[in-house]
């Protein structure tokens, strides 16, 4: 039977992967990639081509010090087989994929051991199969651009596994990938650490896992490798004086500790739903808890509340696996310690769980259909004047942030973010991608028009490509002293302080 499970678990994990690449190839199409896609686009196109040190010009720093994803120089060995930018999201979807067949698989072995009677193991077996594959976390994390938790999740994933089965080699490999894939990951080790210690087989190894998440989280902070989630403007109201460092922000949450109690509160809804759509037993595993916990503190603690919404679900998809993980073997303990006081109750207990399960997997189902589509905003019609532009790999790119990924690829590429913006001249070819109508970012509508119009009357600017409020914009003949004026399109041999060029 546990062979027949097996097959129908890689079965549901291929089935996985096969809508979420349907999906993304959907996404990639109409250009619904934005900035966070453009960081690791840019980055691993860069190291591909041969630039192994890429400068981030979406935020202006190193990439390496964006979140010390050190995973995306691995990652651009794809990009040398497969130039093409829809290798990531590929990528992503592969990872997500895998990891829900590594959690069932993981609770068929567990309940063989832990459940005499077959069918007890079948319902557990079948309630996780459900939590992983209806996971709304996953699904929107698939559905907005890629994020590099998706990879850590299967690097914990692993870690967990092999720790509680006790191999050699699978965690610390497992941790390696996690640590490897940006700084959130050494709060999730230090907390699954910090969970295992409670569990007397896995004290030594926990004692290890939490002396490596901090260690890791130290040497991020020294490197000040952390610039993709500055901690002024994220935690810096924790703090309550000028003191925004690390220590002040501490010290700032013991000695007013109702700041962050009023705003842990104030998102409790969001916070729940993360423990509620990951099946509820399993955050009585201690690992997961431990590291739920943390990253969910993290994440709830931010300044604004986006972190620890769905919308941005790939912040905490990465709790909701764990705890999926850990379901199985809570199961079993209740299961094992009820059958000691009564056989009943130990028969009853696994479907009772099973039934929890299912019906909080039916939730999460309909919680998927009723996601409203975000990131699929572009239509065919602005999509396929997008896919009219052709652009060289040394051509300069300045366009709306919410199309930017498709054409970060090069070496300079700004977002359009603020308006006024001072835009540099790093190439002799710019390329404007002005979208006026879709955007559910900024700036868009009736903002970005005066640009365009300017524009239209710029000598040095040609229309290459218009329609369905997208305007494509070619503008050659400037000086790398110069900069262009938005939204004036006016030019200056020097301009206010702002976006620079790739070193």
């Amino acid at each position: 039977m546990q062979r027949w499970f097996r097959i129908l678990a890689l079965l549901a994990a291929l089935a996985q992967f096969t809508a979420m690449l349907i999906y993304s190839i959907n996404l990639f199409s109409h250009f619904d990639l934005g900035i966070d896609f453009g960081i690791l686009n840019q980055a691993t196109s860069q190291i591909a081509s041969g630039h192994l040190n890429p400068y981030n010009t979406l935020y202006q720093h190193p990439f390496w010090s964006d979140q010390f994803n050190l995973l995306a120089w691995p990652l651009a060995l794809v990009r040398v087989v497969f130039p093409s930018s829809l290798s990531l999201l590929v990528v992503q979807d592969l990872a997500i994929a895998t990891t829900s067949f590594l959690v069932i698989d993981f609770a068929i072995r567990v309940t063989a051991r832990a459940f005499a009677g077959r069918t007890a193991g079948q319902l557990v077996v079948g309630s996780v199969m459900l939590l992983a594959l209806s996971n709304p976390y996953a699904w929107q994390a698939a559905s907005f651009d890629v994020h590099m938790q998706t990879i850590a999740t299967l690097g914990l994933v692993l870690a967990v596994i092999g720790f509680w089965e006790g191999r050699a080699l699978l965690p610390w490999v497992g941790l390696a990938i996690a640590l490897m894939s940006g700084t959130e990951s050494a709060l999730l080790v230090a907390g699954l650490g910090v969970g295992m210690v409670v569990i007397t087989r896995m004290r030594r190894n926990g004692i290890a896992v939490t002396i490596l998440g901090i260690a890791w989280l130290a040497l991020v902070i020294a490197l000040n490798a952390h610039q993709g989630t500055p901690l002024k403007a994220s935690y810096g109201y924790l703090a309550h004086s000028s003191n925004q460092s690390l220590a002040g922000i501490v010290l700032g949450m013991i000695t007013h500790p109702a700041t962050p109690i009023t705003t842990l509160a104030a998102r409790g809804a969001w916070i729940a739903r993360i423990f509620v759509y990951s099946g509820l037993l399993g955050s009585l595993f201690p690992p997961a808890l431990g590291a739920s916990v943390v990253v969910i503190g993290a994440n709830a603690l931010q300044s604004t509340p986006s972190f620890i919404t769905l919308q941005a679900g790939f912040q905490n998809y990465p709790e909701t696996l764990l705890l999926v993980a850990g379901f199985p073997i809570v199961a079993g303990w209740i299961g094992a310690a009820l059958a000691r006081r009564s056989p009943r109750l130990g028969r009853v207990t696994p479907p009772l769980a099973a039934a929890l399960a299912l019906a909080i997997g039916a939730g999460a189902l309909l919680y998927d259909a009723s996601i409203p589509p975000d990131w699929l905003i572009i239509p065919p019609r602005a999509a396929a004047v997008l896919d009219r532009v052709h652009l060289g790999p040394a051509t300069q790119v300045f366009a709306a942030p919410q199309v930017v990924g498709r054409f970060s690829n090069r070496k300079n590429v700004l977002p359009w973010i603020f308006i006024p913006e001072a835009i540099p001249v790093c190439s002799s070819k710019i390329e404007i991608v002005v979208e006026a109508g879709y955007g559910h970012t900024f700036p868009s509508g009736p903002d970005v028009m005066p640009f365009v119009r300017g524009l239209a009357h710029l000598p040095q600017a040609r229309l290459v490509a218009e329609g369905a409020n997208v305007y494509v914009y070619e503008v050659t003949g400037l000086k790398r002293n110069q900069v262009l004026m938005e939204p004036s399109a006016t030019i200056v041999k020097s301009g206010p302080a702002g976006p620079g060029c790739a070193p």
